[in-house]
């Protein structure tokens, strides 16, 4: 994977929590920040893509917001994950990303 080597500038008070977080997570900073920046890029994306639709085919009305929300919430989105699924999902995460054995844990 090519990388590309940035210099930023943080508040203090982002860069501490950051280095802690990283810390927790058993990663790098620089690693904790990549993923971290790939989440909130992923989500900039979603809300861009998102009101291109409503631009192209209107505001979706609240019974389909309704039914939409309905369905999101019988495929469990926005439940809490339990400790094993998260477990599980970190494993074969980083099986597919070939990661070393010790990160594999979580």
């Amino acid at each position: 994977m090519a990388v590309e080597k940035l210099s930023v500038s943080l508040p203090d008070i982002v860069a501490a929590r950051a280095r802690r977080a990283a810390e927790r997570a058993g990663v790098p900073l620089s690693a904790w920040l990549a993923e971290a920046a790939e989440a909130a890029a992923d989500l900039a994306e979603a809300h861009a893509a998102a009101q291109d639709y409503a631009a192209r085919f209107g505001e979706p009305d609240a019974g389909e917001l309704e039914q939409i929300r309905t369905q999101l919430a019988e495929a469990g989105v926005g439940a809490p994950e339990s400790h094993e699924d998260a477990a599980a999902r970190m494993a074969a995460l980083a099986r597919l990303l070939g990661l070393p054995n010790e990160r594999r844990a979580g």
